[in-house]
């Protein structure tokens, strides 16, 4: 994973950006929230550009900068796949990608999936990416998993 964009980031980290060689701009926003016990950032990734091109650096970049974000072992990055359009099994394959990539280089990254089917016949794919070091993360998944029973 050597190919990624430069990246800037929000003095906060929250909110990183890059554009690619083919200039279009990406911003990945990270939204903190309290999820039973714990505050958990939540992950959304916004293009200028209506049909982005196939590119592969930008996998690599935000595998590099939601790796960075988890080095601090109290990080927590939610994901529930949007729906709306009926590719929410497409970007639960796209993050799972995202994470084994990530884990190829970075070790300390860990992954829980939880898949629900709704009331309504479809599915909600959620995940959440954490620090293995986190002496808490059993209690984290548990806490996901109890909030996740609430939909």
């Amino acid at each position: 994973m050597q190919n990624f964009y430069n990246v800037t980031s929000s003095e906060d980290g929250l909110i990183s950006k890059f554009t690619t060689r083919f200039n279009v701009e990406y911003i990945l926003t990270l939204s903190s929230y309290p999820m039973g016990e714990f505050r958990v950032f939540s992950l959304s990734l916004e293009t200028d550009s209506e049909r982005p091109m196939f590119d592969y650096w930008i996998k690599h970049t935000i595998v590099k900068v939601v790796s960075d974000f988890l080095r601090n072992d109290s990080n927590v990055i939610l994901y529930i796949c949007d729906n709306t359009d009926n590719r929410e099994n497409k970007r639960f394959n796209a993050f799972q990608y995202w994470y084994d990539k990530a884990i190829e280089f970075h070790n300390y990254v860990g992954k829980y999936d939880y898949i629900i089917k709704s009331e309504n016949d479809y599915f909600i794919y959620s995940s959440i990416l954490y620090n293995k070091e986190n002496p808490l993360s059993d209690l984290i998944i548990e806490d996901f998993k109890k909030q996740m029973q609430i939909y």
